[in-house]
């Protein structure tokens, strides 16, 4: 696999549960492999930073994390827009975002550990995009 990176959209509960310990399956998919091209988008970074106030977690933790781990990608589109238009693709319209950044950024892979709030046959079907735990991430890089 030398030299091919592999492109993956990061839920916002992964990057906290990584901000929140470094012994899991989250800090090591975020600080431990190289072969990966981490993606978070202008939504998710917003989302994020809320989060990270309302635990009252360390801003500055999470900023050196985006600004040195993650690939940033912009939606152009209005929230609502986003809703409605990734609306099938979730269980619930708040994680249409989601779906939205990772098609964006063109991934392989959407991490996430809430992965029964997506529709992933939808998303393998419509977008090539395959759904997995940060643990089952980790494994099947492991199997390369």
């Amino acid at each position: 696999m030398a030299g091919k990176s592999i492109r993956v959209f990061v839920d916002s509960d992964v990057v906290i549960s990584s901000l929140l310990s470094t012994s899991g399956a989250s800090y090591t998919l975020l600080h431990d492999t190289k072969e990966v091209e981490l993606y978070v988008s202008n939504f998710s970074a917003l989302e994020l930073e809320k989060v990270t106030n309302r635990l009252q977690l360390n801003p500055e933790k999470l900023q050196k994390t985006i600004s040195t781990r993650f690939a940033s990608v912009k939606i152009n589109q209005s929230y609502e827009k986003v809703q409605e238009q990734f609306a099938n693709y979730v269980r619930d319209v708040d994680d249409a975002h989601i779906v939205a950044g990772a098609k964006v950024a063109k991934v392989t892979f959407l991490i996430s550990y809430n992965i029964r709030h997506f529709e992933s046959e939808k998303l393998r079907r419509d977008f090539k995009i395959i759904l997995l735990t940060p643990g089952g991430f980790l494994q099947y890089l492991r199997s390369l």
